[in-house]
């Protein structure tokens, strides 16, 4: 047994060493990893003391069927050790599959009888724990609950509006909207000369990157072209119909104006003609289909040639200003748009989550069309978590999704951010207080928000917040 503890205490010293120096440093909180340490000493003790002294090799058999009987512990959060006892599983860990609802777990290693794997990221509230080798899958009868750790702190600003770009922590930020590009620059847009500033936590600086005499305007919300790097914006007011403004990191980030070329009416009867209608405040690409696509505040979805800079009206939806509209990583012909209380048809998609389909979209502006999928609750604004079909949101602003799929929402007159596990469609409120404004950092239980705009998720899977009612921009760490 000497040679399996100081196997034990080898893999824990590797395991504090990768969390310690891996990427994911910044949002780990150092304070765990002596627990961690520990736990992983114990749980490894305890895996290697139900193996025979020499190992052995266990053969899968399919013609026997693969059998659960229990898993430890029922509950825990990201990362966490889970075992899970059974039979028929072979020890080639490499056949075996571990899902926490759909989201696929690492499998450390298995004995045939037990196997040992590590809780994924966010793979909803309550899981269904299912084992998979080979052609075989069994699913615990019995649910394992994820627990959320989350915790936010200030970034940038101290509650004056006014713009000072100096070191973050003497900064002064008003921020609307904002995007994080692949080399982690954050970009906000600030009412002050309607202008777009690039955040660097690496340089401990904010600095003015474009202004309205460039095409920006600040309730237009940044995106990031997912080959590219380039920022994407739309445009507000008289005469921007055609209008897009891009950002290219190659050419310094230096603004550089788009106009459509041709519209395609497509059976459709008209074009936006007024200021209200001519308002598209973002420009998203497509994976799907290599097009841009724009949402107009009178409801026609846009396809934009982006080579010609040819535009065809492929659908339409309920008029009203959606201020968070984002595609989503996974099904990307799916796009989901959240509708904020200015400008939609009262009792109809108002604080509302919808999404359709590129490939099919809905042909009239009816909430009622059944290519058009209000997915949340009532629309008088109110607060509600649960099942996406009874949720409920007031003014909802910026919505994005992390890689996995998950939805992000600034909630805005409930001061609190959502999240929507867009696989089970369950929606929580991932941190703030609902219905209750304030500025406190901290942990979940006691942080706090005013009117946050707008959301982000950088690929290391930390949340940036525009927190507009208090005039900072304030930064997540989930796990």
């Amino acid at each position: 047994m000497l040679v399996k503890k100081k196997k034990t205490f080898i893999f824990a010293a590797i395991f504090k060493h990768k969390i310690t120096n891996s990427p994911m440093k910044k949002v780990f909180n150092v304070k765990f990893l002596l627990p961690l340490f520990i736990v992983t000493v114990i749980v490894q003790m305890l895996f290697y003391s139900c193996e025979d002294d020499d190992k052995k090799v266990i053969v899968y058999d399919p013609s026997k069927p693969v059998e659960l009987t229990s898993f430890r512990p029922d509950s825990g959060r990201i990362r966490e050790m889970v075992l899970v006892d059974g039979k028929n599983f072979g020890s080639d860990a490499s056949k075996i599959k571990v899902f926490f609802n759909q989201k696929e777990a690492r499998v450390l290693s298995s004995t045939g009888e037990r196997i040992l794997a590590l809780v994924p990221r966010l793979p909803g509230d309550t899981c269904i724990l299912t084992v998979e080798v080979e052609d075989q899958k069994k699913s615990f009868d019995n649910y394992f609950r994820y627990k959320v750790e989350a915790s936010v702190t200030t970034l940038a600003g101290n509650g004056t509006a006014a713009l000072v770009t100096t070191s973050l922590d003497q900064s002064q930020i008003n921020p609307v909207y904002m995007c994080v590009d692949q080399n982690f620059n954050i970009f906000v847009t600030v009412p002050e000369n309607d202008a777009l500033v690039k955040i660097s936590e690496l340089e401990n600086s904010i600095q003015v990157m474009a202004t309205n005499a460039q095409g920006i305007n600040h309730r237009c919300t940044p995106t990031v072209h997912p080959e590219t790097n380039v920022l994407m914006m739309g445009a507000q007011g008289s005469n921007t119909r055609d209008r897009f403004v891009f950002c290219d990191p190659q050419a310094g980030w230096v603004p550089k104006i788009y106009f459509i070329k041709n519209w395609n009416l497509n059976g459709f009867t008209a074009v936006p003609t007024n200021s209200d209608d001519e308002t598209h405040f973002h420009c998203c690409y497509c994976e799907a289909d290599g097009f841009y696509y724009a949402r107009y505040a009178s409801g026609q979805i846009v396809k934009i040639d982006s080579k010609t800079w040819d535009a065809t009206i492929v659908g339409l939806t309920p008029r009203g200003y959606t201020y968070g509209l984002a595609l989503h990583p996974v099904n990307k012909s799916e796009m989901w748009f959240a509708y904020c209380s200015a400008g939609s048809p009262p009792g109809d998609v108002r604080h509302s989550l919808c999404m359709i389909d590129l490939q099919n979209p809905p042909q009239t502006a009816s909430p009622t069309d059944p290519d058009f999928h209000k997915l949340s609750g009532p629309t008088a604004g109110g607060f509600r978590d649960g099942t996406l079909d009874i949720a409920q949101f007031n003014e909802p602003r910026m919505i994005n999704f992390d890689a996995d799929g998950n939805l992000y929402m600034g909630d805005s007159n409930n001061h609190c951010i959502r999240i929507i596990n867009t696989r089970t469609l369950m929606v929580s409120t991932l941190i703030g207080i609902p219905q209750n404004s304030g500025m406190v950092d901290g942990a979940r239980e006691n942080a706090r928000f005013k009117e946050p705009h707008g959301i982000v998720v950088d690929a290391e899977g930390v949340i940036y917040v525009s927190d507009y009612g208090n005039k900072r921009v304030r930064r997540i760490a989930v796990e």
